[in-house]
C-alpha cells in the first residue's frame, strides 16, 4: 500500500476545507470516506489479487433558506470541489423547503480537529506477500477435510479513514486498520451436495489472524460437513432453536427497525406511541455500543451529522427505552438528535444502530447449549433463513437452510423446510436460551434462543 490512513485522513480534511471555504457564510457540511484496500480472491481453484489505490468521497450537504442540496463526488482538484458546492447549492433552491433541516451544532466535547485512531502496526507493514501466505491459511483451514469445495475465499487489509466537516464549527476525523477474511462453499460426498454456507471473522493485530483464522474455519467446516446426509423434518407450530446468527437477523434486526425514529415518522413501523411500553419478552435487552474497540469493524465515535455516539439501552427488560433519531427526525419528533444519522459519504444522513447487541437476564432459563437442545425434546434448529420478512408487519416467511432436527437431545441435518411467523409474537415468545454467547461471523456474539410460535412446514415425517 502506498497511502497510509494518516494521509487518507488529512486529505479528506483539506478538501472539507476548501469545500468549506467556497461556500462563504452559507450552510454547509462535508462527509468524508476514504480507503485503500489490498483484496486476495479465491475462485475456480486460482488467486485473483486485486490491490486497488486510495479511494475517497465526499458528500456535500447543503443548506440554504431551509432547503437542502446534496452532492457526492469523488473529484479531488480544487475547481472540482469548488464546482460541487455549487451544483449542491444550485440544487438546493429547487428543492422544496422544511423547517427540520439543520447542521450539528459543537458541543463541549467538540476539540478543534478532534480525532479517533485505531491502527495497528504490524498490520499496517504487512507486505503483501504475507497477506497472500493468509490467504492459504484460511484456503487450508477450510479445506482440512476432502469433501469442502469452496465457491469463493476472499481476504482483505482495509485501512479506511471517516471524516465529518461543517460550518457550524465541527472537525471530526478517525482512521482504523484491519484484516478480514471469508469462505463459502459447501460439502460433496458421491452424488450429495449440501447447501452453500459461509464463515469468516475480523482481526486486528496480527497476534489475532492464526487463532481467529483457525476457529472461524473451524465453523465453517462443522457447519457444510454436518449437512450431509440430511433427512425429512416433520411438520408442526411450537417451538424452535434459532441459531446465534438468525437470533441477529430476526430480533436484533427488528428492533433496530423499529427503534427508528424516522420509520416510526413514516409510519413503516408500529412502534410510534411505544416508548415505555412493553414491545418484547421481559428477559431481553438489547442495547448498541459503537464505542466497542473489540469490534473495530462496527466501531463509531461519531455520526453522520458529527455528533458523538454512546452506548443506549433500546429495549430494557421488555420495555422499548430508547428512540433512535437524527437532527431531522428529532426535530420532527420534539426531541434531540441522539447520535444515530447513519450512512456514508454517498448519501444524506440516515437513522441507524450500531453494533447492536443483546443480553438477557435471570428471569429466563438459561442452559448450556447441550442441555438446551434437551429442553426443545423434539423440534428444528434453525441456522440460516432464506426469505422475506418484513420488519414492518412482522410477516415472515422463508426456507430454512443449514438446519437440523433435535430428537431427545440428538440431532440430525435436516431437508431444507418452510418456515413462517411473526417477528412481533417472536420477540414476546422467548422460551430459553443458551448460557453462554458464540461467535456469529465477523465477531458479533450472540446465544441460541428457543422460541415459540413458528409454523414448521415440511413433505414427509421423520
Amino acid at each position: 500500500m502506498t497511502v497510509k490512513t494518516r494521509e487518507l485522513n488529512e486529505r479528506l480534511l483539506d478538501q472539507s476545507r476548501i469545500a468549506l471555504k467556497a461556500a462563504g457564510d452559507k450552510d454547509i457540511e462535508i462527509a468524508g470516506g476514504a480507503s485503500e484496500e489490498i483484496r486476495i480472491v479465491y475462485e475456480s481453484d486460482d488467486f485473483s489479487v486485486s490491490t486497488s489505490g486510495s479511494n475517497s468521497r465526499l458528500g456535500i450537504r447543503t443548506l440554504q433558506d431551509q432547503r437542502l442540496g446534496f452532492v457526492s463526488t469523488n473529484s479531488t482538484s480544487d475547481a472540482a470541489l469548488i464546482e460541487a458546492v455549487g451544483e449542491a447549492y444550485s440544487m438546493a433552491r429547487l428543492s422544496p423547503p422544511s423547517e427540520h433541516y439543520s447542521l450539528a451544532e459543537p458541543g463541549p466535547q467538540h476539540s478543534p480537529g478532534k480525532e479517533f485512531i485505531h491502527e495497528n502496526g504490524d498490520l499496517l507493514a504487512l507486505p503483501e506477500s504475507q497477506i497472500i501466505d493468509y490467504t492459504e491459511e484460511v484456503i487450508r483451514e477450510a479445506m482440512q477435510d476432502p469433501r469442502i469445495r469452496l465457491d469463493r475465499v476472499e481476504l482483505a487489509l482495509t485501512r479506511d479513514a471517516k471524516t465529518l466537516v461543517n460550518s457550524k464549527g465541527i472537525e471530526l476525523s478517525m482512521r482504523r486498520s484491519y484484516l478480514s477474511w471469508s469462505a463459502m462453499g459447501m460439502a460433496r460426498q458421491d452424488d450429495q451436495v449440501t447447501s452453500f454456507d459461509y464463515d469468516g471473522a475480523v482481526a486486528f493485530n496480527t497476534d489475532q489472524i492464526a487463532p481467529r483464522i483457525a476457529a472461524s474455519m473451524g465453523r465453517f467446516r462443522d457447519s457444510v460437513i454436518s449437512s450431509l446426509n440430511p433427512r425429512s423434518g416433520k411438520s408442526y407450530k411450537g417451538p424452535v432453536l434459532i441459531h446465534p446468527a438468525l437470533v441477529r437477523q430476526f430480533i436484533l434486526g427488528t428492533i433496530s427497525s423499529n427503534a427508528n425514529g424516522k420509520n416510526q415518522q413514516d409510519g413503516t413501523s408500529p412502534w410510534k406511541e411505544s416508548l415505555n411500553q412493553k414491545v418484547a419478552s421481559e428477559s431481553l435487552t438489547v442495547f448498541e455500543d459503537p464505542l466497542d474497540t473489540e469490534r473495530l469493524e462496527t466501531y463509531l465515535p461519531f455520526d453522520r451529522e458529527g455528533f458523538f455516539t454512546g452506548k443506549h439501552n433500546i429495549v430494557e427488560n421488555g420495555v422499548l427505552k430508547f428512540v433512535g433519531h437524527n437532527i431531522y427526525s428529532a426535530s420532527r419528533a420534539g426531541a434531540r438528535p441522539t447520535g444515530n444519522a447513519s450512512g456514508g459519504s454517498g448519501s444524506t444522513p440516515a437513522v441507524g444502530f450500531f453494533n447492536v447487541k443483546l443480553e438477557l437476564n435471570d428471569s429466563l432459563d438459561k442452559k448450556d447449549l447441550t442441555e438446551l437442545k434437551k429442553s426443545l425434546g423434539s423440534g428444528l434448529l434453525i441456522k440460516r433463513f432464506s426469505g422475506n420478512a418484513d420488519p414492518s408487519s412482522g410477516h415472515f416467511s422463508g426456507v430454512a437452510k443449514n438446519s437440523y432436527w433435535i430428537e431427545n437431545g440428538e440431532m440430525f441435518p435436516v431437508k431444507e423446510m418452510m418456515i413462517s411467523g411473526n417477528l412481533f409474537e417472536l420477540l414476546n415468545s422467548i422460551v430459553a436460551a443458551s448460557s453462554g454467547d458464540f461467535e456469529i461471523m465477523g465477531g458479533a456474539r450472540a446465544p441460541y434462543l428457543i422460541v415459540d410460535g413458528i409454523s414448521v412446514t415440511s413433505g414427509s415425517a421423520v
